[in-house]
């Protein structure tokens, strides 16, 4: 089996969110194939063509209650089992999760501080995918010859990522470079600028971080006049990384270096689709990560949305995905809530909820609104 190369320092702070997490290390402690310093075992002699795979997944937030830890794993058990519990779920993801692990022939395990948060990490074993059927080697060339095709059109460019936290930047560079450009990482726009002026240096593209964008807007727009200074000969493109929902931009910056918005998670092939769309390609046939066509954009404009979920992330997914087609949309993290929007008259057009919430579920929400109906029907019938 091969070796892994495992941290074993403290990297609490090396987030992506730039928040202190419970350290990974103490996570996977006790894991069968590790010893103590972080190396990993030999199962046997004739396991040369598996490959072991660490993965950590770290999580800032409530965390998980001391006396409630050692029953995380187990099917249906509840940190809070209350019907009043402030988050839903049914108690089996974990132990499905400790199940498909597994079958991987790995461990699971995790280390969670209350106000912190959690970190959990799982190990699993694969096989070597490289040998020397035909069959392989014909996916292999496949596989090469779209990774050269998909680099080909940006090779030998030069890009700047302007971003503050580290492991984020590292990311970003990583896809970036996936096409064959070489990038450059600065923290802020003042350092951008201090790179983009060097006379020797020519500078294709600009990543700017949404956050860092939007944090300033006097900065963001002095950022753009001195680039039509600085660049000359050389059309340098603009663009924000940003998660789905920041698709706004300082309206100080206008004209031609008006930013990009490219959404997050990056993949090389919608990132490769933005950058071409940007600079005159690909105008045709839309591609993976574009926005649809204008008469789909317009489905649903007019139309108002109440979307219930205890889950914050959901709600934000589900908000985006009917504002991608125009519709207005409200959200409601509770069944309470949502039945004093929705009591009549309302004007909602269709309300989204989820089954299973803490308090009032779905199904409880449906009664209930149907109750509210009649009244106001009888209501109305008698006045």
């Amino acid at each position: 089996m091969d070796s892994i190369d495992v941290e074993t320092e403290s990297s609490s702070r090396n987030t992506l969110s730039g928040l202190p997490v419970a350290d990974r290390c103490r996570s996977w402690v006790g894991f069968k194939t590790f010893n103590p310093e972080g190396s990993s075992h030999t199962l046997s002699p004739s396991s040369s063509d598996l490959i072991n795979l660490i993965v950590s997944v770290e999580d800032t937030g409530e965390g998980i209650p001391l006396e409630a830890q050692p029953r995380v794993f187990t099917p249906f058990m509840q940190v809070d089992p209350s019907i009043s519990r402030k988050y839903g779920g049914t108690g089996i993801g974990l132990s499905i999760s400790k199940c498909l692990v597994g079958l991987m022939n790995g461990d699971i395990g995790f280390v969670s501080i209350p106000d912190i948060g959690s970190t959990f990490t799982f190990t699993a074993v694969f096989s070597n995918g490289c040998s020397n059927s035909n069959d392989s080697k014909l996916q292999k060339q496949r596989l090469k010859t779209q990774a050269n095709t998909m680099s080909s059109k940006f090779q030998g460019m030069t890009a700047l990522v302007v971003d503050p936290k580290p492991v984020r930047a590292k990311v970003s560079r990583y896809q970036i470079q996936r096409l064959g450009i070489h990038v450059e990482l600065v923290l802020d726009l003042n350092q951008g600028l201090s790179s983009i002026s060097n006379e020797n240096k020519v500078v294709n593209m600009v990543f700017i971080e949404q956050e860092v964008w939007d944090k300033d807007s006097s900065i963001s727009a002095l950022f753009v006049n001195k680039l039509q200074k600085i660049v000359s000969g050389v059309s340098t493109k603009l663009f924000l990384l940003g998660n789905s929902l920041s698709s706004r931009t300082n309206t100080a910056t206008s004209g031609v270096y008006t930013p990009s918005v490219i959404t997050k998670p990056l993949k090389a092939s919608m990132l490769a689709a933005s950058l071409q769309r940007a600079m005159g390609g690909n105008k045709g046939n839309p591609c993976n990560g574009e926005h649809p066509s204008l008469s789909l954009r317009k489905l649903l404009v007019g139309r108002k949305m109440l979307i219930v979920d205890d889950n914050k992330v959901n709600l934000m997914v589900a908000a985006a995905a009917l504002k991608k087609y125009g519709a207005d949309v409200v959200c409601a993290d509770s069944g309470q809530k949502a039945i004093k929007l929705l009591k009549p008259p309302h004007k909602f057009d269709a309300c989204f909820m989820d089954i299973q919430m803490p308090e009032m579920d779905g199904y409880v929400m449906l009664h209930t609104f149907k109750i509210l109906v009649l009244d106001f029907f009888k209501f109305v019938v008698n006045f």
